[in-house]
């Protein structure tokens, strides 16, 4: 019986023997197994920048090609071509240390900060009472003497404007289409008014001739004058009908009527020239 069960002792120690050492085999399998798997994702981890930078350098877009540069032989020389500035007209000099009420043989410069005004009556089809159309510019040049000789203002009637653009544009293309300025000429002021030599303002009626359209009127200009040593202002006002100048009293669709009256008014700014 002893015997018996030392066999069965022995038998089922040989079974758990057997069954440690499969136990034991599979652990060792299994741990391998991981470790491998483990060295495999680390190296997968430390190969993927590499990879990824070769996936970017792949996929990247590349540059836009721009037009290629001209080639240029080394020993050809560069053309060199010249180009001559715009002459320009010298600006005038002016006697600024000039005597109030010294006129003898003295020219004044009409300059930039002359105005030129035409002033109308007219009724619009949009507006329920009568207005003024007012053009205006500063585009006048000429020379101004009040030493006997006659003077000239010239006016650009194509720089004309006002608030309206398609009243502008029918002045320039329908009124004027060739003729684009007009020049009033003075004839002598001489004697001036009393006062005028001391610097005062004066007021006196001179005689002249508006040139425009092609035709010459005569006109009568209302003066205001004062004379401040480096600058001499003058304010002139006339008035002359469409027919004076030749022309039907202007019509459009958008205008009832147009008074046939024209106002002008012109803002004379002139500095003394000096003489060389």
């Amino acid at each position: 019986m002893a015997g018996e069960a030392l066999t069965q002792i022995g038998t089922r120690g040989y079974r758990f023997a057997v069954t440690g050492s499969l136990l034991v085999l599979v652990v060792l399998i299994a741990a391998c197994s991981s470790s491998g798997s483990e060295a495999a994702v680390s190296s997968a981890a430390a190969a993927s920048p590499t990879q990824a930078a070769s996936a970017n350098a792949t996929t990247a877009p590349q540059p836009t090609v721009g037009i290629p540069a001209t080639a240029v032989d080394a020993d050809t020389p560069a053309t060199v071509i010249a180009t001559e500035a715009p002459t320009q007209p010298a600006a005038p000099f002016f006697n600024d240390a000039r005597a109030i009420g010294d006129v003898d043989d003295v020219t004044f410069v009409v300059t930039d900060e002359s105005e030129a005004t035409f002033t109308v009556g007219e009724q619009l089809v949009r507006l329920p009472l009568p207005n003024d159309a007012v053009m205006r510019t500063n585009a006048l040049t000429g020379e101004v003497f009040l030493d006997g000789r006659p003077s000239s203002i010239t006016i650009d009637i194509h720089r004309l404007s006002s608030d309206s653009s398609q009243r502008d544009n029918w002045v320039r293309t329908r009124m004027f289409p060739v003729n684009k300025t007009a020049t009033f000429i003075l004839d002598t002021a001489a004697p001036l008014p009393d006062g005028f030599s001391d610097g005062e303002a004066s007021s006196f009626t001179i005689s002249g001739t508006l040139e425009i359209n092609g035709i010459s009127i005569p006109l009568e200009f209302e003066i205001e004058a004062r004379d401040d040593g480096d600058v001499l202002f003058i304010l002139g006002r006339t008035t002359f009908e469409w027919a004076d100048i030749g022309m039907d009293v202007p019509s459009s669709r958008g205008t009832v009527s147009v008074e046939d009256e024209v106002q002008v008014e012109v803002l004379i700014s002139a500095r003394p020239l000096l003489e060389s």
